[in-house]
């Protein structure tokens, strides 16, 4: 197996300095480290090539031969085994390290099959959300050690999946099921079976609780995904009603993102919130705890703990709107962030700032939803809100002041890129059945195109949906979900249509991912009756010469996935995140089913993963309805000066928005191998203790519950064991499992295989398939 090999080699180039015994290399030559070099043992002695007294006769006691051994003289760090009459290394109380072996020095430990000097101690639990140990670049941290050690990762670890094939299916769902009758499994939703007459489900769903006021099931709102309790799954937070009470009297939610089993619910009867608003997760004050901030009812804004504790209620706004979402930021480049909401600035306590009197982020009375980035290159960020951007100067508590930098047009909802690759960014605006992009640092207008088909239009993506290096854009209007293309000058024209139902907001969102990292970003959207994925352009469009289908028109005979998904619409939107904890994507949406429009499916909270575990990897954060990666990090932090998403990282620029991020290697990939299979203790009243290092030697981590099988040459599987935290890229965890014997016929012949589950199945896809295995060894030599 090639990997296991890079393994050790990594290992050994780090202790090759210290290392010691037999065959070390890289430290002189042979004879100057007392190794034998030929089958007469002429290392010790006179050096005229005899050893011994130069007759030939090897070990004859005249004292040239330190410990004669057979034919050969042992050297430093070996002994005689007196049954084969053969050197063997002997590093006394200790095992020696590696193969071929070697003797660790003092401070050395052996590690990946090597000799090495360990670092300083670290922060054991390093996961998706969390990733900083306290060690060095290059070194990872140890568990079973609490020390930093070697990073054995390799960046080149790489799975590509074949484009376009996924299999999305539920990993639950959390709310109210609609009762559906059926005649068979085809009428029902996907994954659902049909039980006596009624669609039933394959997956947990979880019903809230009888105290949890389960009245309030309805989702209309973006969910937020971030780790509020620091356990390195993520949690997601939404707001829910009850009946028909969309935009009032909103209870706010948070729950695991591997169970959908409760958080926490916040129901203060004073602080209700507007329940299609989307919540903001952030880390305001830099104490590593985030908080959690959310549009009220009214003209306000709330902040909890991420014990879901109430912390403050926002002084008053201006202007109109339901169904916004704060933005947070840093705005004078220094101390706590701030929070943006329309056109009003807020300090990280939720005292108002700054207020504008132009534009707030509506299309209607749909908002607010306003951006935050920096237009003019000064490192200060501005506020954009529809057709009005807004500069500030000064500081929080001192002088802090806004104006208007620029304002053209109606209001609308925003987004931010550079489209002619020029490192100045534009602005997006989707208003009154039209898309407009502006120049961003002057608000001229570069060109515009009507939303085919109609409708206010949505909050608007960015991505390069054609795989063409350049940045397109999508929205949906009340009947078609367009995708058009600017072509750095002055005219937008359009890529393809599909047809949809929304005729009761026409302005609901969506978001675009690189699910199989083909470098094209699907889209997802769900209108009032179903969740699709599309692809970023039409099949028949990429074949060498362009099939019949390529026409502009891109039809459900088309697209990636459906199944039926219910809502009466806001300005809401799916997400994609890590929301597991196994760095790889999830899709999280929220459904209700109250309305005439939208009442086919279920109401609450459902997350999508693909069971082929093709999906690449992703962040373990959604933080807020105008998400673009590089306005917080994977914990909640919120940078003092963001970086230009547009020109970050500087190789491949993210240049997108509502778009989660892949990471820094395309189609990064785990690589599971097993190390260091020993047998715990001795083996009484029939039973043995078996344990094994998993070691992750690609540049994808994995999550929590990588299943690891033993098994017995002759008994065959002994029993399966699961990792019981993530392995980031690099890193190893130790598993145990505790067996009887499988007969009295010891001793007994062990293999151990990662990513089993007992039965020969894996979940994974590795960029190496064929290095999940390691024995037999040999163990119970003696059954007390």
């Amino acid at each position: 197996m090639a990997s296991p090999a890079r393994y050790f080699s990594i290992s050994l180039v780090a202790a090759l300095p210290l290392a010691c015994g037999d065959n070390a290399a890289g430290t002189g030559d042979a004879s100057e480290q007392g190794i034998s070099t030929s089958d007469t043992a002429e290392t010790a002695g006179d050096g005229d090539g005899d050893a011994g007294d130069g007759d030939g006769d090897p070990g004859d006691g005249d004292g040239d031969c330190a410990d004669p051994c057979g034919d050969e003289c042992c050297g430093d760090q070996e002994s005689c085994d007196l049954n084969t009459g053969t050197c063997e290394i002997d590093c006394g109380e200790a095992e020696p390290c590696g193969d071929p072996a070697m003797c660790c020095g003092d401070g050395q430990l052996c590690y990946g099959g090597g000799c090495i000097v360990p670092g300083d101690p670290c922060q054991v639990g390093v996961c998706a959300t969390d990733t900083d140990t306290g060690c060095g670049p290059t070194e990872v941290c140890d568990p079973d050690l609490d020390l930093c050690v070697p990073n054995l990762a390799d960046n080149g670890c790489t799975y590509e999946p074949e484009p376009g094939v996924f299999d999305p299916v539920p990993r639950f769902t959390w709310g109210s099921r609609k009762n559906r009758v059926c005649d068979g499994d085809a009428d029902c939703q996907k994954e659902e079976i049909c039980d006596n007459g009624s669609c039933a489900v394959t997956w947990p769903h979880i019903q809230p609780a009888d105290d949890d006021l389960p009245a309030f099931y309805q989702a209309v709102s973006t969910p937020a995904v971030g780790d509020l309790d620091g356990d390195c799954i993520p949690e997601i937070v939404f707001n829910t009603y009850q009946n028909s009470s969309y935009t009032a009297n909103g209870v706010l939610r948070a729950i695991h993102g591997d169970t959908g089993e409760k958080l926490w619910t916040f129901s203060d009867p004073d602080h209700e919130s507007d329940s299609g608003a989307t919540p903001a997760i952030g880390d305001l004050d830099g104490d590593g705890s985030p908080e959690i901030i959310n549009p009220g009812e009214g003209p306000w804004l709330y902040a909890l703990s991420a014990q879901g504790n109430l912390l403050w209620k926002s002084d008053s706004y201006s202007g109109s709107g339901k169904s916004g979402s704060p933005s947070l930021a840093n705005m004078d480049l220094q101390g706590n962030a701030e929070i943006v909401y329309g056109r009003a600035v807020f300090d990280s306590n939720g005292a108002l700032l700054w207020q504008g009197s132009d534009h707030v982020g509506n299309n209607g009375s749909v908002g607010q939803l306003s951006c935050v980035a920096d237009l003019d290159g000064d490192l200060r960020p501005e506020v954009i809100a529809g057709g009005t951007a807004y500069a500030f100067t000064g500081t929080v508590g001192v002088d802090f002041d806004g104006s208007v930098l620029w304002k053209h047009g109606s209001d609308g909802y925003c987004g931010i890129a550079d489209f002619q690759l020029d490192g100045v960014p534009e602005v997006v605006v989707v208003r009154s059945n039209s898309i407009d992009v502006l120049d961003g640092p002057t608000g001229t207008l570069l060109a515009s195109i009507s939303i085919a088909g109609g409708g206010a239009g949505g909050p608007p993506n960015i991505a390069d949906f054609d795989g063409d290096g350049f940045p397109d854009i999508g929205t949906a209007g009340g009947n078609n979900y367009v995708v058009v293309q600017f072509d750095g000058v002055d005219q937008l024209t359009q890529l393809w249509q599909a047809s949809t139902k929304d005729g009761s907001s026409q302005r609901t969102g969506s978001s675009v991912f690189d699910f199989d990292g083909d470098g094209r970003s699907e889209v997802v959207y769900g209108d009032e009756w179903y969740l699709r994925i599309y692809p970023g352009t039409e099949p028949d469009c990429d074949l060498m010469i362009p099939g019949p289908n390529c026409d502009g028109d891109m039809t459900d005979a088309e697209i990636l996935f459906i199944d039926i998904n219910s809502s009466r619409t806001r300005a809401e939107y799916p997400v994609i995140a890590d929301v597991d904890g196994d760095f790889k994507a999830e899709i999280i949406v929220t459904t209700n089913n109250e309305s005439s429009q939208g009442a086919i499916g279920d109401a609450g909270v459902e997350v999508f993963e693909d069971r082929l575990d093709n999906w690449v990897g992703t962040l373990p954060i959604w933080n807020q309805h105008t998400y673009h990666v590089t306005n917080v990090d994977a914990k909640g932090g919120i940078p003092i000066v963001e970086e230009n998403n547009w020109q970050v990282p500087v190789d491949k620029p993210e240049n997108s928005y509502r778009r989660n991020a892949q990471g820094a290697v395309a189609n990064c990939a785990p690589d599971l191998v097993l190390e260091d299979l020993v047998q715990v203790g001795a083996c009484l009243d029939n039973m043995m203790t078996l344990r094994v290092r998993v070691c992750n030697q690609g540049c994808l981590g994995v999550g929590p519950g990588v299943k690891v099988t033993f098994s017995e040459q002759d008994a065959g599987v002994l029993g399966t064991a699961s990792t019981a935290a993530a392995i980031v890229a690099g890193a190893c965890q130790t598993v145990e499992l505790t067996v009887p014997t499988p007969n009295d016929a010891a001793p007994y012949f062990i293999n151990a295989s990662v990513d089993d589950d007992g039965m020969g199945g894996g979940a994974l896809n590795e960029c190496i398939e064929d290095n999940n295995d390691i024995g037999p060894q040999e163990f119970c030599l003696s059954i007390g």
